[in-house]
């Protein structure tokens, strides 16, 4: 491992264990009846189903319930809903459709006692304004379980709707956030532009109207770029335990914790969002007694993901040369005590379908540096790579302002790629230019380090599919951020979401597994482990399920 490396972790730990020191004598006296949570990234908007990111996956699992989640073992449950549409339930059924093609009916019954915040019934007609307004090609929804899956919606009473599909494919179960059509749908009818509708919306405009909301809590107060201030539902059915929650937003990591020892917040989750695995790591060592450090594992995926249109990367050979440059188990080792192990697939290992047969990309300088010349690349006069044209092998890292492992992982990549001769400057950008011009407008010219969310239910279309390159035409919606376009990619995603059968599904699986890791338009780094700092009173989270723990807030306790 180069010494920038250790270099640069010894100052940061220093850093860190400097503010560790910083502990007030007296801490502040614990409310027992609220808790403050520590976050990085304030939301750019609060409208569940424009712009979803984990920051505000985050917040929508206290305030905005998806009709379904996942559980520890990774198997979709109802939230909204009254019984998990399956076929063996007999509330889903494959259909013969014209020409002789198979599809799929999905009945949807929801939960008879949920109701909206201002008490309106939760209700069909929410469902079809929500297919209505997804189905829309002036509207840009970017949720995982998309609405527009469904081509048609019969309403059959108050709580119960069929789906209708035009394909059988897995996912049917899961289904993500409706929308409040008594407040929503006259604002839609009025403003049908995205620009107007964004501006228009109540989610941007009122905010704390508690009718747009349909979880355990609701929106009491909202200070931008700051504090985010959620009470207990009234209406919802079930109990609340803790009945305030404050989301309060801090310019870094290093203030997050900082303010964690001063008593002025009670819990961080780690990143994505939060603290450092590093610093969570450090606080345990030397903070046991004070906080809890629940540890389980995650599924979202840090990737990096290279800018094909950049003829620099296009060329595979490129970027495994750049796959093999960078020490990912190196990176793992120190920042992680390997807690977060490298991820040598894009499907998490404790997935039925996670497959080990796919190219490894172990940390061996000699065949990066042969790929390197085998692509017309050789050091120039001050060791940047040139091809025959004399162009120069640079171009930027971006990743999200804020996040300290990203940087020191970012400072690390820029580092071992000089031994390739790869010039490679690191850039931050705030969270709304990140996940706005950088990534959905494509504008980031070499590499990008981020997560993304990957629940069971979703397709690998998402990230690797040809239509989920984010353009104009789509409204930027998808995060095929790469710009990643094969025929094999899309005839593997294909075959997986109609493999309703285990086996062909795992076959399916390895088949995207192996395309991806071959064809390597982003580098998985690892998945998260998913961690938080808590008070020693908290109770109830689970940290193992594969969705946002928020989800299920309501059964958090302090005691």
């Amino acid at each position: 491992m180069p010494s920038i490396f250790k270099s640069r972790r010894c100052a940061a730990i220093a850093a860190a264990t400097t503010v560790f020191a910083v502990v007030p004598t007296a801490l502040q006296a614990q409310n027992t009846g609220q808790l403050v949570v520590g976050q990085l990234q304030f939301v750019p908007n609060t409208h569940p189903l424009i712009q979803v990111n984990n920051t505000k996956l985050f917040l929508m699992g206290f305030i905005q319930r998806p009709i379904t989640a996942f559980d520890p073992s990774g198997q979709s449950v109802c939230i909204l809903c009254t019984v998990k549409p399956t076929l063996e339930s007999g509330m889903a059924k494959i259909v013969d459709l014209p020409g002789g093609k198979k599809g799929m009916q999905v009945t949807l019954k929801l939960r008879p006692d949920v109701k909206w915040g201002d008490g309106t019934p939760v209700s069909s007609k929410d469902i079809a304004f929500t297919w209505k307004m997804a189905n829309d090609s002036n509207v840009g929804f970017s949720n995982y379980n998309a609405w527009t899956r469904a081509t048609k919606v019969d309403v059959v009473d108050a709580k119960t709707v069929v789906m209708h599909l035009p394909k059988v494919a897995v996912g049917y179960d899961s289904w993500d956030h409706v929308l409040p059509a008594h407040l929503e749908g006259p604002i839609y009818e009025k403003f049908k532009t995205p620009d107007e509708y964004a501006k228009q919306s109540l989610y941007n405009r009122d905010s704390t109207n508690p009718g747009l909301w349909n979880g355990a809590y609701v929106v009491s107060s909202m200070q931008l770029g700051a504090q985010v201030t959620l009470v207990a539902n009234k209406h919802w059915p079930d109990q609340v335990h803790i009945p305030k929650v404050v989301l309060s937003y801090r310019s870094s990591a290093t203030a997050l914790v900082q303010n964690l020892l001063s008593g002025d917040l009670d819990a961080v989750p780690v990143s994505p969002g939060g603290i450092s695995f590093t610093q969570m790591l450090t606080l345990r060592k030397e903070n046991a007694s004070r906080f809890s450090f629940p540890v389980g594992p995650g599924y979202n995926l840090e990737r990096v993901a290279f800018q094909l249109k950049n003829p620099l990367l296009a060329d595979v050979r490129v970027r495994k040369a750049i796959a093999f440059a960078i020490d990912r188990e190196a990176i793992s080792a120190r920042l992680f005590e390997k807690l977060q192990p490298v991820a040598n697939s894009i499907v998490v290992p404790t997935s039925v379908n996670h497959s080990t047969d796919v190219p490894k990309y172990t940390h061996d300088l000699a065949r990066a540096r042969a790929l390197m010349a085998e692509a017309g690349w050789k050091p120039g006069p001050d060791g940047i790579c040139v091809n025959s044209t004399g162009q120069k092998m640079a171009f930027d890292l971006v990743t999200t302002a804020g996040n300290q492992t990203r940087l020191q992982i970012a400072q690390v990549m820029q580092n071992q790629l000089k031994a390739i001769c790869i010039n490679l400057s690191v850039k931050q950008a705030p969270i709304a230019v990140f996940n706005g011009e950088e990534m959905r407008k494509r504008q980031f010219n070499g590499m990008s380090l981020s997560s993304i969310q990957f629940p069971p239910s979703t397709s690998p279309a998402l990230f690797l599919g040809t239509d989920s390159i984010p353009t104009d035409q789509n409204e930027w919606t998808g995060n095929n951020f790469s710009g990643y376009s094969s025929v094999a990619m899309d005839a593997a995603v294909i075959e997986a979401e109609a493999a309703l059968q285990p086996a062909a599904a795992k076959a399916a699986w390895a088949k995207i597994q192996r395309i991806a890791a071959d064809e390597l338009p982003i580098l998985p780094m690892y998945f998260y482990a998913t961690a938080w700092v808590a008070p020693n009173d908290f109770s109830g989270m689970d940290v193992s399920r594969f969705d946002q723990p928020t989800n299920w807030a309501e059964e958090w306790r302090r005691k």
